[in-house]
């Protein structure tokens, strides 16, 4: 409400305030549950004792004659009724204002009247029956159009059964504003429940409209059944064909319904952070395009005022269809919003940590300076220490990483977690006696500005903690293999249309169109090549490394002819920006070696220390390159990432148990999110999509390991059709993952829209 319209506070307005009527009055309306002890409290009018002795009663009437009788007997009215506007209770402070009488030109800031009270007191049991809250629905339209704050829409969501979120809106309601109720009617119109609307509005039930609603329900239902397929029609062999179709519905009915119960989860659960991040005026007429708006939807959305709003629009009429949820990633990616889209793509629950640091002379430039840096290490713009990146590490390694951040009266970070143990984890931190989460963010600032003295933290406040988290699987399938007989196959890359598979006993490279897997193009039998190892294609130039030789050898096409060069182990390459070769040479110090199509070598980058033996290098989009490492006496390894300079900007480390610079309580809380890894292997060979995903090889049962971006490992492909995979390459068009081991080489495609 704009300072224009609230009533001013006088003498009057206090001499009302104890008035027998309007205290009666407000000892039924007032909700104390959601901010206006706090605002008392920090104004100084209750102390900790009274606040606790008000929380004890059972009920909200008991609470409110305990306040008042505090109230009053402290002489603190003008604080009480302040604190009424602060605590988004103006409504009341209207009343009081007026000594209950409403004036004519009145807005809506004014409690509901005696006849909405009988509505929800006549109508209680059949709203609380027929109002649905179903995936939250209602809840998040609530919040969105303001009807809700922060506190009651997580209060209301984390309640186990429907019919009790929907009693405490109800309540909410009957301590709520005339402008609230109508907010409630047009959210309740919003979510196709015409019917409970009717009722609040005309304050009756509105039986054609619930009858046309329960047979549009029925007749959805009956077009969406599958009957069941019983034991007898598999002994038909008449009905075989039927019993087939109706097998394949039911599995992708089954496979729909997992899909919408998945986006669902994963909508509700990161509400907060996409309305807070989507930037919707530029994704709106995109979607109307790609036909996932109508174009009511598209008018009615780009009359909304906020961001907020449309945000919350759009995601209200996307979430859980997976042919519309898709298209809205593909969309994300295509302006540029990739931390949004990656989350919507993945899963998982965004959660906001809002950390108040203690008042000091320089506390606001320390905080924008640790914002500053927080920034400079989300976006990879500068290399940071070691114990840095080693709690990074140990974060990733747990499934957690920071993705955002923003700087106001306090900051705030938003923490990606793909468990719900990490988010009850946090929370546990936060409240423990002895503060672990404020002792964690102090000693990780310390690391991140080593400039200042951080300031001690006063307040850490979580999201709401108790929320499902839902990872959406890669959900790669096998949709061919190449027919490669009874050559064995050790690496495997494209170009343009074609796949070239490098075989050894014989040593030959076999050549095959994607569009026809099951027949061999060309093949080239090479004499010369004696123990082949890797192979890279560049403009048709192929180039296999030969370990029995230590050379490369380039194979010159039309007729084939090979000419070689020495190089010393391991044997792996990679093709950078198109047109260079990339391979890790092991050494003192080990080193990443480019060379052009004639292996001139025209770079070469020294690697830190802790790599003494790389397995394989990749260039990224972001011009640095991932490297992945073991140690030689054990089978543990990792991956890390390493700018033009050859310093290390990420790590995802098996080795690494605790992080240098940081207390043992931090280690062991770190410890704690960590629990135990499932990994029994190392990434060894890997290869990266058009986003810098990670697909990798190694010696583990745990099949293709996929990465994102900044080394945090999100899924495991564990496929039947290819055993214990040796090779990997990723063809970016068409998009394609290839993936062999000695005997074959699968065709891998992503299911749903990249």
């Amino acid at each position: 409400m704009s300072d224009s319209n609230k009533s001013v506070i006088n003498d009057n307005t206090l001499a009302n305030a104890v008035k027998d009527e309007i205290k009666c009055f407000l000892l039924d309306r007032i909700n104390p549950d959601f901010g206006l002890l706090d605002v008392l409290r920090g104004n100084n009018t209750l102390d900790r004792n009274e606040c606790q002795d008000i929380k004890s009663r059972r009920t909200t009437y008991k609470k409110n004659v305990r306040l008042l009788e505090i109230v009053t007997e402290k002489k603190k009215l003008r604080e009480f009724v302040v604190a009424l506007r602060d605590s988004n209770q103006e409504h009341l402070v209207n009343y009081v204002t007026t000594n209950g009488k409403r004036p004519e030109q009145c807005s809506g800031i004014w409690p509901i009247t005696s006849w909405e009270i009988n509505v929800l007191k006549t109508k209680h049991k059949h709203l609380v029956d027929h109002i649905d809250v179903s995936n939250n629905e209602l809840v998040y339209e609530l919040y969105s159009a303001g009807f809700l704050d922060k506190r009651q829409k997580d209060h209301v969501s984390k309640l186990a059964q429907d019919y009790e979120k929907v009693d405490a809106l109800l309540d909410i309601l009957h301590h709520s504003s005339l402008s609230n109720y109508r907010k409630m009617i047009n959210c309740l119109s919003k979510t196709k429940q015409n019917h409970n609307a009717w009722i609040l509005e005309k304050g009756s039930v509105n039986e054609e409209a619930e009858e046309e609603e329960e047979e549009m329900e029925q007749k959805k239902a009956k077009k969406l059944k599958i009957e069941d397929i019983s034991e007898k029609e598999y002994e038909s062999s008449e009905e075989e064909e039927e019993i087939v179709g109706k097998t394949n519905a039911l599995q992708t009915c089954t496979s729909a319904k997992t899909d919408f119960v998945i986006l669902a989860a994963i909508s509700r659960s990161n509400f907060d952070y996409f309305v807070e991040f989507m930037a919707p005026k530029v994704l709106i007429n995109r979607l109307h395009t790609k036909e996932c708006l109508t174009d009511d939807e598209m008018i009615y959305i780009k009359t909304l005022r906020s961001d907020r709003d449309k945000s919350h629009e759009i995601i209200r009429v996307i979430h859980g269809i997976p042919s519309k949820y898709n298209v809205f990633v593909d969309i994300l990616r295509e302006k540029e919003q990739y931390r949004v889209a990656e989350v919507a793509d993945r899963g998982g629950a965004v959660m906001n940590v809002s950390i108040t640091f203690g008042k000091q002379p320089n506390s606001a430039d320390i905080q924008q300076k640790l914002y500053d840096r927080i920034k400079s290490l989300l976006s990879k713009t500068s290399p940071f220490s070691v114990e840095v990146v080693q709690v990074v590490s140990l974060l990733a390694r747990a499934g957690v990483e920071i993705i955002e951040a923003k700087n106001s009266r306090c900051l705030s970070l938003w923490l990606w977690c793909r468990s719900e143990f990490a988010l009850q984890e946090f929370n546990e931190m936060n409240e423990s006696p002895n503060k672990e989460l404020s002792k964690f963010f102090g000693e990780f600032f310390a690391l991140l500005n080593t400039d200042d003295q951080i300031p001690p933290i006063m307040n850490i406040d979580l999201d709401d903690p108790d929320r499902d988290v839902v990872l959406r699987p890669s959900d790669y399938t096998p949709v061919a293999k190449l027919a490669v007989g009874k050559h064995s196959v050790c690496a495997v890359t494209s170009q343009n249309n074609s796949v070239y598979a490098l075989s050894r006993n014989p040593t030959a490279i076999l050549v095959f169109i994607v569009d026809n897997p099951s027949r061999i193009k060309l093949e080239i039998l090479v004499s010369d090549i004696k123990d082949p190892e890797d192979m890279v294609v560049i403009n048709e130039f192929v180039f296999v490394s030969d370990r029995e030789n230590s050379c490369i050898w380039q194979m010159i096409p039309m007729p084939y002819q090979a000419k070689s060069w020495p190089v010393v182990a391991p044997y792996t390459m990679s093709v950078l920006q198109g047109c260079y070769i990339l391979k890790v040479s092991r050494g003192q110090p080990s080193t990443l070696n480019i060379y052009d199509q004639d292996f001139i070598q025209v770079n070469e980058i020294s690697l830190p220390s802790s790599i003494q033996f790389p397995c394989h290098a990749v260039g990224t989009l972001a011009n640095t390159f991932i490297v992945s490492y073991k140690e030689e006496a054990r089978l543990s390894g990792g991956l890390c990432e390493v700018n033009s300079s050859g310093d290390v900007l990420s790590i995802f480390d098996m080795r690494l148990q605790a992080a240098q610079g940081v207390s043992a309580p931090i280690n062991q809380s770190l410890s704690r999110l960590i629990r135990s890894d499932a990994l029994k292997g190392y990434p060894e060979h890997f290869t990266l999509n058009e986003r810098d995903e990670i697909f990798a090889t190694g010696r583990s049962k745990d099949g293709i390991l996929v990465y994102n971006s900044r080394l945090v490992l999100e899924d495991s492909l564990k496929k039947d059709s290819i055993k214990k995979p040796s090779c990997i390459h990723y063809a970016v068009n068409p998009k394609l993952l290839l993936v062999g081991n000695e005997s074959e080489v699968a065709i891998l495609k992503q299911r749903r829209a990249l």
